[in-house]
């Protein structure tokens, strides 16, 4: 069964608020996870459909968050937190950090063998007379 309430506290750092039922009552616990995968943030005021459980904790909390098509004017954005990243972001940005320096690892390889190739053949060219000299030289 399906409820409506009005989310009076969002702790965006921390990933949970409140919701306000509309028909009255005690105020229950979300979870960011309870919301849909939209990128949207929770805005404080928002009317929301939920579905009510039980959690482990023995106290009633919403799930299966749905945001209300009536969006009301006391819906107010939470400012986005200025912390260093966390949680997926922070695994996806070390992902990419890596595959990067991997990336960089085979390109410096790549260059010094084409280097060590090109020389090689550059040297190929080369008057046998010079190369004789050139062992010599370096003790070969």
């Amino acid at each position: 069964m399906r409820f409506e309430g009005r989310l009076t506290a969002w702790a965006a750092l921390r990933g949970y608020g409140s919701i306000a039922p509309l028909e009255g009552g005690e105020e229950l616990f979300v979870h960011i996870s309870a919301f849909p995968p939209d990128g949207e943030q929770p805005l404080l005021g928002e009317v929301l459909s939920f579905e009510l459980v039980i959690g482990r904790d023995g106290r009633k909390q919403a799930v299966r968050v749905q945001r209300s098509k009536r969006r009301p004017d006391a819906a107010v954005p939470v400012p986005a937190p200025k912390v260093p990243l966390q949680g997926a972001a922070y695994h996806q940005r070390r992902q990419l950090q890596r595959r990067l320096r991997w990336a960089s690892v085979c390109a410096a390889l790549l260059l010094a063998l084409g280097t060590v190739v090109w020389l090689d053949m550059s040297r190929a060219n080369t008057p046998a007379q010079v190369l004789h000299k050139l062992a010599l030289a370096w003790g070969h």
